[in-house]
């Protein structure tokens, strides 16, 4: 990928899964990082050249201010990019979810996202140039039973990824979503194992996708690091779905 070294891109929900995953493929890509998480650097990613790390909360506006600091050590002009993965999701049928569970959705989700372009966009605007690649979901797009307020954060999180695009690209800047559809994390596990049947609704997420296959963490890492790369020139305000054929058919 041309342009990498000497580019710093910070990567939200790094210690695990797709954000995990996208470490090892911008540091493979010569990028630095700087990998925030709620967890400590996990042993996966210890001994990784080109990677800082700090411990914090995404919804928390301290622990940006920390990641920018981090990235202007890294490059005085600050961060090249930002790939934000960092999400949560519960299981709620939807008169049984409290406002309280929707509001720490949308403020992992959402605002843990636009608190880290806000951070970070006032260096690439100074630039003139920046990528931010933002992980939305094709939940933004459809629904499922008892994850509404999930599905609703989703969708606010891409409307504001289009928003901040068209803001921006005037000043040079590149802001792009993916949209995964079943994806095998932490996160998902988590999902299928609060079900009543965790064994019948993995058999039936596969069923479902064409390709029989559940997409991987690298997966839609690949995606991600292309959209931060020169190689997605083109691309502003797009979201690119990659998941196995899910929402190519009516039965999704």
């Amino acid at each position: 990928m041309s342009g990498a070294a000497g580019r710093t891109v910070a990567v939200s929900g790094a210690a695990s899964g797709v954000g995990e995953a996208s470490v090892r493929e911008l540091i493979a890509a010569g990028y630095g990082v700087v990998g925030v998480d709620l967890a400590e650097l996990p042993s996966s990613l210890a001994g990784l050249e080109r990677l800082e790390w700090v411990r914090g909360d995404v919804t928390d506006p301290a622990t940006w201010e920390q990641v920018e600091r981090r990235c202007r050590e890294r490059d005085p002009e600050g961060a090249w990019g930002l790939v934000a993965c960092a999400a949560d999701v519960t299981v709620s049928p939807f008169l049984e979810t409290p406002a309280e569970e929707w509001r720490r959705l949308y403020e992992i989700n959402v605002l843990g996202v636009v608190r880290g372009m806000q951070a970070l966009i006032p260096a690439m605007v100074e630039r003139g140039a920046g990528a931010i690649a933002v992980t939305c979901s094709v939940n933004s797009y459809f629904v499922e039973r008892e994850i509404g307020h999930y599905s609703a954060s989703k969708a606010a999180l891409l409307s504001a990824t289009r928003t901040a695009a068209l803001e921006f690209a005037p000043q040079g800047l590149r802001i792009n979503a993916v949209c995964p559809g079943v994806v095998d994390t932490p996160l998902l596990r988590k999902h299928v194992e609060s079900t009543p049947d965790p064994e019948a609704m993995d058999r039936g997420m596969r069923e479902r996708i064409p390709t029989g296959a559940i997409t991987t963490p690298e997966e839609v890492a690949h995606l991600l690091v292309f959209l931060v790369g020169d190689g997605a020139a083109g691309l502003s305000g797009a979201a690119l779905t990659v998941d196995g054929g899910l929402t190519t058919t009516y039965e999704f």
